[in-house]
């Protein structure tokens, strides 16, 4: 009897003769259905149906795990209120910011005077400052010239009587003469006198000065004061220095 694995060996068609023959098939129905439009049909209905997976795989629900809580957790909560104010924040900033309201002409007016209002007592609070106070110090009110005759010694009468006497005496004859003489003589003296004191008169200078404590004080000078009327002036040793 013959061996069943020698005939099963003899039967197998070489893979080569498979391959070639299953190439053939493909490529006639290929054609066939390129022929007759089945093959874009195929394709399109190819297209649907991956559509439709891709579809279905979406609306499938996620796995739950078995080991996490059915309901969402207070991070996931969280985790969703804080998306939540990101996008609020992001809208407020895209947001344009308030433009100020321009004020009318006659709101600035009114603007304007109130500020030179409110400046105005300012300044009339501001006072200048006041010098310190000086007892020994004040101003040149006057100066006056006083002229004060100078006293007589006799010399200058008796000169003069002696020279009216003869010019007297030059005048009339017997006791016209000599009332002449006399006349001469006193008249002489006299006028002598007046002469001398005039040239033995001086010229002083009185200065009167304003304190600043209110009173008036009077200086006087024998020659010509180095001050001006309404110049400041003080008292040092008794005298009257320029401030």
């Amino acid at each position: 009897m013959d061996n069943p694995n020698q005939t099963t060996q003899s039967r197998r068609i070489h893979p080569l003769v498979a391959t070639a023959a299953g190439a053939i098939i493909i490529a006639s129905l290929a054609a066939t259905a390129a022929v007759t439009g089945l093959f874009p049909k195929a394709s399109s209905n190819g297209a649907q149906n991956d559509q439709t997976q891709a579809a279905q795989v979406t609306t499938q629900p996620g796995v739950v795990d078995s080991a996490a809580p059915a309901s969402p957790s207070a991070q996931q909560q969280q985790q969703a209120q804080q998306a939540q104010q990101s996008a609020q924040a992001v809208q407020q900033a895209q947001q344009p910011a308030p433009s100020a309201p321009v004020p009318s002409p006659a709101q600035q007016q009114q603007y304007v005077q109130q500020q030179q209002g409110q400046a105005a007592p300012q300044y009339a609070q501001q006072q200048p400052a006041q010098p310190a106070y000086c007892s020994s110090c004040g101003t040149v009110v006057a100066i006056s010239a006083v002229r004060q005759e100078g006293h007589g010694t006799g010399i200058g009468a008796v000169g003069g009587a002696v020279a009216g006497g003869l010019v007297g005496n030059q005048f009339g004859a017997g006791n016209g003469r000599a009332a002449m003489t006399v006349l001469g003589a006193l008249g002489g003296g006299f006028a002598g006198n007046s002469v001398e004191k005039h040239i033995r008169s001086t010229t002083a200078y009185s200065v009167r000065v304003h304190m600043e404590s209110g009173k008036t004080r009077y200086f006087t000078y024998h020659e010509a004061p180095p001050f001006q009327q309404g110049q400041r002036v003080r008292i040092e040793n008794g005298t009257l220095v320029a401030s």
